[in-house]
């Protein structure tokens, strides 16, 4: 009997271990708006997700285990939104990520960061959100101060353009505060406001064609500054030529979208618009990035939101991977470490709390029915 003890306990020591099973994924949270007035911004950030968690795991996962999302579509309304994101958060992961529009990552961010989860948004730029949510609150994006700066400088010391009308969507948190900043940045800068004109989204500017006509007369408009949303970048654009103005136009990330292909032959000298990423940048994070996308998707990125989302479950990783864990404080904790993530959209960090990363501008020129890289502007 003994020896057939000794026997079992010989083929027990040299016999796989089985019964653990599969490691137990990373989860990571994502609400976008995958449908309604928002997908085109939020969409290609989804798809940036995908591409990265597909990489990570190629690449053998996070601390040996798989990285999974799970998924939420907002629908591109603000209380689904904020359920959404509520629910993600109630759930095992590491941190809830997602959204392109501030007012949208307000009401996600709030759900949130009560539960004492994470919550990254990818391309939401309002920069006085991580103060206004708390320590939980991250931005993979820079904010509009960086974004209006950069414009209210490149409009003045690369094009010339020294008066502006400016043309503002009031219903949106993003559009009003990257109005501001621009407007501030270029009259600190030695431009000058011909005339300020809002409208809510979907309609054209009330009084549009005779502020064009008076300031063209007056030769006190060299340029057209747009705040808007993206499902309003193309009538905004129709709206400002059938108005007779024939001079550049100038906005921020919102016009980073594929509807803008809807006004190729009445881009005239050019619209130009800011965003997170040059895809012909030769870094190699880009190239990658770039080469990966089109690998994967067959086509090239639609727009610089699909950087942030792969750079945003990069950011999450790279935190679960430093702290050893995915439990949320300790990921929290890492997140606020990080001082120089290299993402495909720059190098990301936080070095001052509860503030945006500090990161280039790019501006993009569309014209032609084409959108080619113009200039890195550093705010």
């Amino acid at each position: 009997m003994r020896a057939i003890l000794v026997l079992l306990l010989l083929v027990a020591s040299v016999l796989p271990v089985s019964a653990a099973g599969p490691a137990e994924p990373v989860v990571i949270g994502v609400v976008y708006n995958l449908t309604g007035a928002m997908a085109s911004l939020d969409a290609p950030g989804y798809e940036g997700m995908k591409l990265a968690v597909a990489r990570i795991n190629k690449r053998g996962g996070v601390l040996g285990r798989p990285v999974v999302l799970e998924v939420r579509d907002a629908g591109s309304d603000v209380e689904r939104c904020r359920d959404a994101a509520g629910e993600l958060a109630g759930l095992k992961v590491a941190a809830v990520a997602g959204l392109n529009d501030s007012d949208y990552a307000l009401v996600a961010g709030e759900a949130v960061t009560k539960k004492r989860v994470p919550f990254l948004a990818a391309g939401a730029t309002l920069p006085t959100l991580p103060r206004m949510l708390g320590p939980y609150y991250f931005m993979t994006c820079f904010g509009d101060d960086a974004q209006g700066k950069a414009l209210a400088k490149f409009a003045l010391r690369r094009q010339g353009v020294d008066s502006m009308l400016v043309l503002t969507d009031r219903d949106l948190t993003f559009t009003t505060a990257l109005s501001g900043y621009f407007i501030k940045g270029f009259t600190t800068r030695g431009g000058a406001v011909a005339a300020r004109l809002g409208f809510s989204s979907g309609q054209a500017p009330p009084g549009l064609a005779e502020a064009a006509r008076s300031c063209a007369a007056a030769g006190t408009c060299k340029g057209v500054f747009v705040s808007g949303s993206p499902e309003d970048a193309q009538p905004l654009v129709k709206a400002v030529r059938a108005a007779g103005f024939a001079g550049p136009v100038f906005s921020g990330d919102g016009f980073d979208t594929p509807l803008l292909s809807g006004v190729a032959d009445q881009a005239g000298p050019g619209i130009f618009f800011s965003t997170h990423v040059s895809y012909d940048s030769p870094r190699r994070q880009v190239r990658e990035f770039v080469e990966a996308w089109t690998a994967a998707y067959g086509s090239a990125p639609a727009s610089g939101f699909a950087a942030l989302g792969y750079d945003t479950v990069g950011l999450i990783a790279d935190a679960v991977r430093r702290a050893k864990t995915s439990d949320p404080q300790a990921v929290r904790r890492a997140l606020a470490a990080t001082r120089a993530y290299p993402g495909v959209t720059g190098d990301i960090g936080y070095p001052e709390a509860l503030c945006p990363p500090l990161k280039p501008v790019a501006v993009m020129r569309f014209q032609g029915g084409k959108r080619a890289f113009e200039a890195e502007v550093l705010p």
